[in-house]
């Protein structure tokens, strides 16, 4: 499984930071299309008409959140206006650059939103990530990467904080299987006075290796006034 590291990479980067408000009238199907890789998620809207503050849900935040960690930044209507620096909603197409100092890769992903406004997709060189919603909710994620496809499902607490992901591989290279690959647990430990978590341990379970590990995850978190 030459590409497990970088998934869950990704997902202690971005799996962790996803929770959101149940919507109490979602039943148990999911509400969002459901889009293929290199499908038409590149054509979905890229200008966000919003009912709910989809863009912090994504993240886990609620409030008038400014910024979180320096590089996530909002408008005052919780819009994500940049990401390391650029709006990743503005771009064409995914974008990689190469720094011949550092010898080191940088990706420029590229995301899209449904028609509610909700992200459904991040797509950079050599993979893409789909989700799919429930309400406010993300039930579940496909990552499509060098022929070879993951299928990552997200289980939340009474609070609707995300508690547990578990990944499975769904396809290599044209062969279909259902392979476990690992779960990755989320506690939180601390929380600032708008009741969003600022520290988080992560324990990941490697089904490949049969290895247990943990981590501990910090995020800063500025407001509007």
């Amino acid at each position: 499984m030459k590409k497990y590291v970088f998934l869950i990479a990704a997902a202690a980067v971005m799996l962790m930071a996803c929770g959101a408000k149940q919507n109490q009238n979602s039943g148990n199907n999911a509400d969002s299309t459901t889009v293929s890789n290199g499908g038409d998620a590149m054509n979905r809207v890229s200008t966000p008409s919003q009912t709910e503050p989809y863009d912090l849900a994504f993240y886990g935040l609620k409030g008038n959140v400014k910024k979180m960690n320096n590089n996530v930044e909002f408008d005052k209507s919780g819009i994500i206006v940049k990401v390391d620096g650029y709006n990743p909603f503005e771009l064409e197409e995914p974008q990689r650059s190469f720094n011949e100092e550092t010898n080191e890769v940088s990706d420029l992903e590229k995301w899209t939103r449904d028609g509610k406004g909700r992200i459904i997709s991040q797509r950079a060189w050599e993979y893409e990530q789909i989700y799919v919603w429930e309400g406010s909710q993300i039930i579940r994620d496909t990552t499509y990467c060098e022929g070879q496809v993951w299928l990552t499902t997200y289980e939340y607490d009474k609070d609707s904080r995300l508690v547990k992901n578990t990944t499975v591989m769904c396809e290599d290279n044209g062969e279909f299987k259902f392979e476990p690959c690992g779960t990755l647990e989320f506690t939180y430990k601390d929380f600032d006075s708008h009741n969003n978590w600022t520290k988080c341990i992560t324990k990941k379970f490697d089904a490949v290796s049969n290895e247990v590990s943990e981590d501990e995850v910090t995020r800063t978190i500025e407001y509007w006034e």
